[in-house]
């Protein structure tokens, strides 16, 4: 079963990632435009969310949730094959790319064993490597989620995530990596944080899947005026309209999923969810859908142009107008074209 508004905001949030990334000047107005949070929050715990429902769809046919680990074999290859031929262009015909792999040039053994393991992960390489790491623990999880008959049965199961999620602010990470040689870049994303948003993404269907859908429903209505109020002042406060200090790392840390941070994203989620429910066409772009359909192919081309941008596009190109935002626009179009080349052919009659 597929959402069609599901699939748009997962390609409007993989074409937001991508311009986000692409840097000035459309990353000033468009990252964190929201609040605290970027599209990666929605985009993992969309992941989990819509990889619930499928859970629950494929149960039946598949109750240890084999699909799961299959999809993370495949993202691992589209993973290894990236940082492949990267390295490969680098030592080849692309200098520029040197210096984001010289860890893999200079320890090539270790380097190769722990990049396979997806400890090594150079810069923009490191989400594929959690989206493994998630579908495998997932694959084990989820059944879990599938089997439970009640809903406070749901939120007991995903109290663990809650709970790694806490210790992750605190410094659980920078534990386990100083076991490795600091030579070893883990990665922007703390994986002991963003579990939870992709956790809770499952947990969220789960549980609302077992409770009165009218009565669940009726309570977030009566609450979407103050979570719209709450967003409303985060949006303000974030962007300094308002007259109080902005809260510290701690609390809206990107590398750790800070609780804030979290906090932040939730009630916009909310708010989406509202919207999905009361008005689903609203959301429902077809180019969107078709982006977001092919989450796993766009993802991985938009790390090459990325690559490309920084490494083959001169800074005479790069920091000026208009280049510095026809040429990201138009990387947005070749994802689409991508993602419409993967579409399935009609079948003729």
């Amino acid at each position: 079963m597929r959402i069609r508004a599901l699939d748009s905001i997962r390609g409007f949030l993989l074409l937001q990632m991508t311009l986000d990334h692409f840097g000035r000047p459309i990353s000033y107005y468009l990252y964190q435009c929201f609040g605290f949070f970027s599209a990666a929050e929605g985009f993992f715990f969309l992941s989990g969310f819509v990889g619930m429902i499928a859970a629950t769809s494929k149960a039946t046919k598949d109750p240890s949730q084999g699909w799961m680990r299959r999809r993370a074999g495949r993202i691992w290859v589209y993973h290894a094959l990236t940082m492949a031929v990267l390295s490969v262009l680098a030592l080849l015909c692309i200098p520029g790319l040197v210096p984001y792999f010289d860890a893999l040039f200079e320890h090539p053994v270790q380097a190769t064993i722990l990049g396979s393991l997806l400890v090594y992960t150079p810069m923009w390489l490191d989400v594929l490597p959690l989206y493994v790491i998630f579908l495998l623990v997932g694959s084990f999880v989820f059944p879990l989620f599938v089997k439970a008959k009640h809903a406070r049965t749901v939120v007991l199961l995903w109290l663990p995530s809650a709970a790694l999620w806490i210790a992750a602010q605190f410094g659980l990470r920078d534990a386990l990596n100083s076991l490795f040689p600091a030579w070893v870049h883990h990665g922007s994303f703390d994986p002991f944080g963003w579990q939870f948003a992709y956790f809770t993404g499952a947990a969220t269907y789960a549980w609302w899947s077992r409770v009165k859908a009218g009565s669940a429903a009726r309570v977030v209505n009566a609450l979407t005026p103050f979570l719209l109020a709450v967003l409303v002042f985060c949006f303000l406060w974030s962007h300094e309209f308002i007259g109080l200090a902005l809260p510290g790392d701690f609390w809206v840390s990107k590398e750790h999923l800070g609780m804030f941070r979290f906090f932040n994203f939730y009630v916009f989620m909310l708010l989406i969810c509202w919207v999905v429910r009361v008005r689903q066409g609203l959301l429902d772009f077809r180019p969107l859908n078709t982006v977001g359909r092919h989450s796993l192919d766009v993802y991985t081309a938009h790390i090459v142009l990325i690559y490309m941008w920084f490494t083959v596009v001169p800074s005479s190109v790069r920091y000026h107008l208009p280049w510095s935002v026809v040429l990201p626009l138009s990387a947005c179009c070749l994802l689409w074209g991508l993602a419409k080349l993967r579409e399935p052919k009609p079948r003729i009659q």
